[in-house]
């Protein structure tokens, strides 16, 4: 019997809708944690989240993409980053693109990089500008 291992996620607070974090609850082989539970408090600096994935041994979730990205944090640098590429993501919009990705094959490549899920594809960003781009 094969287990799937399941991919460790911080929830920022930009998502902590209970909605989005109740779906995100759904998906099996995804184990959430919100920020509070990972004893990061409210308003925490975005380098100190970043930071944090290392050390929780979780990717970071956020819909904060205008100030975390691969550019401010370079892919190995940090425990990994995923991105909702919205303004106003939904708790269905983070279930879809989080479950889609999850079945993709690819969530172990998420780890220490940064990676951006998008409507109908994600993409991510590796070291040495490598990118990885499909389609759901």
């Amino acid at each position: 019997m094969t287990r799937t291992k399941h991919l460790k996620v911080m929830v920022d607070e930009d998502l902590l809708d209970p909605d989005i974090v109740d779906a995100l609850h759904k998906i099996g082989s995804v184990d959430i944690k919100t920020t509070f539970e990972c004893n990061l408090a409210s308003g925490t600096k975005d380098h100190i989240l970043v930071a944090a994935t290392e050390k929780k041994r979780r990717l970071l979730l956020t819909a904060n993409y205008r100030n975390i990205h691969e550019r401010q944090y370079e892919p190995c640098g940090h425990g990994g980053i995923i991105l909702i590429k919205h303004p106003r993501p939904t708790a269905q919009m983070v279930y879809a693109r989080m479950k889609a990705f999850c079945e993709s094959g690819k969530r172990s490549e998420a780890k220490r990089h940064v990676t951006y899920l998008r409507s109908d594809r994600f993409t991510i960003h590796k070291l040495h500008d490598e990118i990885v781009e499909e389609r759901y």
